[in-house]
């Protein structure tokens, strides 16, 4: 048994590790994603724990953001588990930075819980709605439409550099447009210009639009003050690759070691901000 970290020269072995593992289309199991996610160690790395016979059988996925290494993508196949592999793959991500987590599964939670990790408040996000629908439902609002997007595309910086991603900028405020289901999903507002990204969204065609921040962001004020409204009381679920009506954010924040009560935890920080995908 081995474990290191993980190069493009793994991907045939990855590849059929991703396969197995995950759901069908995976943006793991696209090549040029994975380099995206882990082929510059500026932004993030792998680590695997390979057999006897050179087969992946463990992962964990380390994305860079803020001086924190952001664990996502972790899996350890059944018989490998209790032998202290998880700890090793850790070990090698705590090489570069201080961990932190977001998770939004029990399996996750009660990973960190016996790794004694400290819990934050959760993730919290608001929603939007295009006020041009009326009466509006699931099936209205997350529908596929067509926008002229050359005049606000944006690709500047490692996130908006994400295959397949439709970035864009209103006035001071970034994005990604959801073409497929209607909306766009914020990553960084003014919220000094909240008012006239909202006309600006309104006016391009968009149906929805939301932002996913900490508890302690104090932007939130300015959502609420102008009618923006927490995911489970919209119609616009949080996962939209597959649509799953009702489902909303339960996205937790955790960390190894205290972090400053300031830190607020941006969209392009963690998996769950992976918008191609989610």
């Amino acid at each position: 048994m081995k474990i290191r970290e993980a190069t493009i020269e793994d991907w045939g072995e990855l590849y059929k590790f991703y396969k197995r593992i995950y759901r069908e289309n995976h943006p793991l199991q696209n090549k040029k994603f994975w380099v995206w996610q882990y082929g510059n160690v500026k932004q993030g790395k792998a680590f695997i724990c390979l057999n006897d016979i050179g087969e992946v059988v463990g992962h964990v996925g380390a994305n860079f953001g803020n001086n924190i290494a952001w664990i996502i993508n972790v899996y350890l196949d059944l018989e490998f588990r209790g032998k202290g592999v998880l700890r090793q793959l850790y070990d090698l991500a705590r090489e570069y930075y201080p961990l932190a987590a977001t998770a939004a599964n029990d399996a996750g939670l009660g990973l960190y819980r016996n790794m004694k990790w400290i819990r934050y408040y959760d993730l919290v996000r608001y929603v939007k709605i295009n006020p041009k629908v009326k009466s509006p439902t699931t099936e209205n609002i997350c529908l596929p439409i067509e926008l002229e997007l050359y005049s606000i595309s944006y690709n500047e910086g490692h996130y908006f550099n994400q295959p397949r991603m439709n970035g864009v900028k209103i006035n001071n405020s970034t994005g990604v447009a959801q073409l497929k289901v209607g909306g766009l999903r914020l990553v960084d507002i003014d919220v000094e210009e909240i008012k006239l990204t909202e006309k600006k969204a309104w006016e391009l065609g968009f149906l929805w639009i939301d932002y996913i921040t900490s508890w302690n962001d104090l932007k939130i004020k300015e959502f609420e003050k102008n009618n923006w409204v927490l995911d489970y009381k919209s119609v616009v679920p949080w996962r939209l690759n597959p649509i799953e009506k009702d489902y909303f954010c339960d996205i937790t924040f955790l960390s190894e070691k205290p972090l400053d009560n300031k830190f607020i935890v941006n969209r392009s920080y963690s998996d769950h901000g992976r918008i191609g995908s989610i």
